[in-house]
C-alpha cells in the first residue's frame, strides 16, 4: 500500500471513530485534540454552532445535518480562517476538513449545539516551536471556552484557550509555562475586584509593614494549598457555593475590624491572621478556577502552579506599594486623622460592596 492510500486509510478510519465518538459523546462540548505525529499535527475540536456566522438557517441555535451540508464550504472558509498552527516557517493551513455535528445521545438525527471539526496541519519535523490560535468562540456565557489536550509522544499538556486569551504555545518550555502562569496570577489579582477589595481591607486594619507581611503571607499559603487540593487531589466545589462565599469573606473581615475598633478590642495578631488564612482557603476555590492551564504531567502542574502564586504574590505586592503611596499622599495632605478617616471608608465600601456582591450571587444562583 503505498504511503499516500496508507495516509487516506488511516484518516477514514479515524473519521468514522470520530463520528462515533461524537456521536456517544467521549468528545465533550468545547473540548479537543492535537496529536503531532511525524509531519503532521491530527487535529479534532468541538466547536459551538454559534460562533459560526450564516449557518443556522432555522435561527434555533442548533445545526441540523441539511444546515451542515448547505453550509459546508463556508464553515470550512471559517474553519481555515478562525484555526491556525505557525510556527516560524509561517501560518500551517488546515487539510482534509471533516465535519459532523455532535446531537443528542438519544436523538442522532437532531440537530446539535456542538460541531466536529477534524484535519491535519502538515508539519517539517524539525519544527520545535509551534503556536495555536483559535478565533471561534460562541456567544453563549458557557462557550467562551475550549480546551484541547495536546500530545506529541510522551509529552503532554492540556491548553485553555478563551477570547481574550486566544493563542498559546505547543508543548512550551517549563520557563515560559512559570512567565505564562505568572501574568495569569498576577492578571487575576489585579483586575479581579474581590480580590482587590479583600486585600484593601486587609490593609485597613493600620498595620505595620512587618504584620502586613505576615498577612499577605497567610493568604498566599491559604489560597496556595486549596490549590494544590484542587490541582492534586480533585477537590471541587460548586461555584455557586464559591462565589458568594468568596463576597462573604469580605464583608466578614470589614465588620470584624470594625467591630474591634468600636469596641476597643485588642486581639492578638495570631487572630486575625488566623482569620485571614481561614478566608484565602475559600479565596483559593476561585483562583483555582483561573488556574485551568495546567500541563497533564506532574512537572507541569508544579511549575504552573509556582508560577500562579509567584504571579498572585507579584500582583499583591503592586497593590501594596500602591495603597502605601496613596496612604502617604493622604498623610501628607491630612495627617493622621486623614489617614484614619481614608481607612474607615475603606472598610465600610468594603462591606457595602461585599454585601452587593454577595445578594447578587445568591440571587443569580438561586
Amino acid at each position: 500500500m503505498s504511503p499516500v492510500r496508507r495516509w487516506l486509510f488511516a484518516w477514514a478510519a479515524g473519521w468514522l471513530l470520530t463520528l462515533s465518538v461524537a456521536h456517544a459523546h467521549l468528545i465533550v462540548s468545547q473540548r479537543g485534540t492535537l496529536n503531532i505525529v511525524g509531519n503532521g499535527a491530527y487535529m479534532v475540536l468541538s466547536l459551538p454552532v454559534s460562533a459560526f456566522a450564516g449557518i443556522d438557517d432555522s435561527g434555533d441555535g442548533r445545526l441540523s445535518l441539511d444546515e451542515l451540508r448547505t453550509h459546508a464550504g463556508s464553515i470550512e472558509a471559517q474553519v481555515h480562517g478562525g484555526v491556525q498552527l505557525v510556527s516560524s516557517e509561517g501560518v500551517h493551513m488546515l487539510e482534509g476538513v471533516m465535519l459532523n455535528t455532535a446531537p443528542p445521545d438519544n436523538a442522532p438525527a437532531a440537530p446539535a449545539e456542538q460541531l466536529v471539526v477534524m484535519g491535519r496541519f502538515p508539519l517539517d519535523p524539525q519544527v520545535t516551536h509551534l503556536t495555536f490560535t483559535l478565533g471561534l468562540f460562541g456567544k453563549g456565557s458557557g462557550e467562551q471556552v475550549e480546551q484541547i489536550a495536546v500530545t506529541r509522544g510522551s509529552e503532554t499538556q492540556l491548553m485553555t484557550l478563551t477570547p481574550q486569551l486566544n493563542q498559546g504555545d505547543v508543548l512550551p518550555s517549563a520557563w515560559t509555562v512559570f512567565f505564562d502562569q505568572a501574568v495569569n496570577g498576577a492578571t487575576h489579582v489585579l483586575t479581579g475586584a474581590d480580590h482587590l477589595l479583600f486585600l484593601l481591607v486587609v490593609l485597613a486594619a493600620g498595620w505595620g509593614f512587618r504584620k502586613i507581611v505576615l498577612a499577605l503571607t497567610c493568604f498566599t499559603v491559604g489560597h496556595a494549598i486549596t490549590l494544590v487540593a484542587c490541582a492534586w487531589f480533585g477537590l471541587a466545589v460548586p461555584p455557586t457555593l464559591v462565589e458568594p462565599a468568596i463576597a462573604a469573606t469580605v464583608v466578614g473581615v470589614a465588620l470584624f475590624d470594625r467591630w474591634c475598633y468600636r469596641r476597643q478590642v485588642n486581639f492578638p495578631a495570631k487572630v486575625r491572621l488566623s482569620l485571614i488564612f481561614g478566608c484565602a482557603l475559600i479565596h483559593g476555590l476561585g483562583l483555582a478556577r483561573a488556574f485551568s492551564d495546567l500541563g497533564l504531567d506532574f512537572e507541569n502542574k508544579l511549575v504552573s502552579l509556582a508560577g500562579f502564586n509567584t504571579g498572585i504574590e507579584l500582583g499583591q505586592l503592586t497593590v501594596v506599594l500602591f495603597a502605601a503611596v496613596v496612604m502617604k499622599l493622604i498623610h501628607s495632605l491630612r495627617g493622621v486623622s486623614g489617614v484614619a478617616m481614608a481607612t474607615r471608608l475603606a472598610s465600610y465600601a468594603a462591606v457595602l460592596m461585599g454585601s452587593f456582591w454577595f445578594l447578587e450571587r445568591v440571587a443569580y444562583t438561586a
